[in-house]
């Protein structure tokens, strides 16, 4: 939490100096709140996405207790990942050019947001263990929902230059703050993460294992509609892509199940930072790093040149992320060789790709990435699913009785 604190308010600080558009602080845009397809957006979604894997451990914590109680994290999971979407796809701004106007495009995600709380909220109230945990829910989402009052105000009331950057920066500071609340109520759900037992005796990352190969089936699924859809929606540039979205949370769903294989070892291991750090980082250039090099399109773009060849330069990234982290997996031991040798052909994929292109690049480059993510996910969740077993099989036998 110290360290999620401090990062959001560096952000907050180089927003706010940044809105002052000052040209000795033009390298500061990616670290800008305010801007979208930059590594500060991709922060802001990934902590709500980080919640909403937080929230749905509940559910396996309180499934053979209160079913009720666990089915409102699940509710609240899901509204989490739904504004995890909307802040790096930029889905409300999207909404904003429908016929019904800006405001009432707004209104039944408002009614499902208010309803989802209530209900949740009152069947966290009605389970004692649970109570607690309420008045930190609302004030992270009032603080969510307060958002838009702000951004009506700045329609409705025009502030002079010099203090539209502080209210860009309040505006920033309060969606920060709300989803850090939401993050500090919902850690506790999962109380694996942090036990000193081996193997845990909690959730730790649940909900994503249990799931892991429906996530998979599903994002192979809808990757090339997904793409297709991606590429013909307009602003480009100015807004977010959903098929970035899918590409960023696989890649730091991949780094959450070695966290969460780390958790379920049955000795003591070291933490895979290299591997966490890597993985979370290719998920931040899939937001950060444009699809194509394309200047016409994208106008900050570039490609890597290579003895004549115009290599993209995502590609290329991700590339190195992923064979970086199957490094650092492969050496923690036999049992991640098989994770690691498949997150090496992902990276060398990528590699291979980045130097491939089509007619319609556009669409190329997004499908390009969901592929390497999803293969990325894919090495990872081999990796999880051997160490589940034994930490099943752990389970059981110490769970009998001994003489």
């Amino acid at each position: 939490m110290r360290v999620l604190i401090a990062v959001g308010a560096v952000l907050v600080g180089a927003t706010l100096i940044f809105r002052f558009r000052t040209p000795w602080f033009l390298w500061l845009a990616p670290l800008n709140l305010t801007e979208e397809n930059v590594a500060a957006a991709w922060f802001s979604g990934i902590l709500l996405l980080l919640a909403s894997l937080l929230a749905a451990d509940g559910y396996f914590r309180l499934r053979n207790t209160h079913l009720k109680a666990a089915c409102a994290w699940w509710v609240i999971a899901g509204m989490l990942l739904f504004l995890s979407l909307d802040e790096i796809a930029c889905l409300h701004e999207r909404i904003e050019f429908w016929k019904t106007g800006p405001i009432l495009s707004f209104v039944p995600f408002l009614i499902v947001l208010l309803g989802g709380c209530a209900w949740s909220f009152l069947q966290l109230w009605l389970t004692p263990s649970e109570r607690p945990r309420v008045p930190g829910l609302m004030l992270g989402f009032a603080l969510l929902v307060s958002i838009a009052g702000l951004e009506l105000f700045e329609r409705l009331v025009l502030l002079p230059w010099y203090l539209k950057p502080f209210r860009f920066a309040f505006e920033e500071g309060c969606e920060l703050t709300g989803i850090l609340v939401l993050i500090y109520t919902t850690l506790p759900n999962s109380s694996g993460l942090f036990e000193s037992a081996r193997p845990v005796r909690g959730p730790a990352f649940s909900a994503l294992a249990a799931f892991r190969w429906l996530i998979l089936v599903s994002a192979i699924v809808i990757a090339w509609p997904l793409a297709q859809l991606t590429a013909s929606l307009d602003e480009q540039p100015a807004l977010g892509h959903f098929s970035d979205w899918l590409s960023c949370a696989l890649f730091f769903c991949a780094a959450t199940l070695l966290v969460r294989r780390w958790t379920c070892a049955s000795t003591r291991e070291p933490f895979p930072t290299t591997g966490v750090a890597l993985l979370c980082a290719a998920s931040a250039i899939c937001v950060q790093f444009d699809p194509i090099g394309d200047r016409n399109i994208f106008p900050g773009s570039s490609t890597i040149e290579w003895f004549g060849l115009d290599l993209n330069t995502r590609l290329v990234l991700l590339a190195l992320c992923c064979l970086g982290a199957a490094e650092s997996v492969r050496a923690r031991g036999a049992s991640y060789r098989g994770g690691a040798v498949a997150l090496a052909a992902a990276g060398l994929l990528s590699a291979g790709l980045s130097a491939y292109s089509t007619p319609d690049a556009l669409w190329w480059g997004y499908f390009a990435t969901t592929m390497i993510a999803t293969s990325a996910f894919a090495a990872v969740a081999m990796t999880a699913s051997c160490r589940g077993a034994v930490s099943s099989l752990e389970r059981a036998f110490s769970s009998q009785p001994t003489d």
